[in-house]
């Protein structure tokens, strides 16, 4: 993913690189259709990654999501164990 980001961070630099070394027709200048045609692959590259993490960040939050009854349950019964030796000194372990 970092390479990702630093191949886009390069392609903006060499598309505005191309853009003002451009004369004339920009629509004429091979170089520079090039440039953005490169550059829309790769944003379609990290628009599909940022779907797919988009995706697995959801599927990870409903997952969590079904642990916290059993996590809250859980903290209940561990105090109440811990509070046992205030009632009675047999309960401490």
């Amino acid at each position: 993913e970092l390479l990702l980001v630093l191949r886009a961070l390069d392609d903006e630099d060499r598309i505005l690189e191309t853009l003002s070394s451009s004369q004339g027709n920009i629509l004429e200048d091979e170089m520079a259709i090039q440039v953005l045609d490169e550059a829309k692959v790769l944003s379609n590259e990290i628009g599909a990654k940022q779907r797919v993490a988009e995706e697995t960040s959801r599927k990870i939050n409903e997952t969590r999501a079904g642990y916290q009854p059993i996590a809250k349950h859980s903290s209940v019964l561990f105090f109440v164990i811990a509070d046992l030796a205030n009632i009675d000194p047999m309960y401490q372990y």
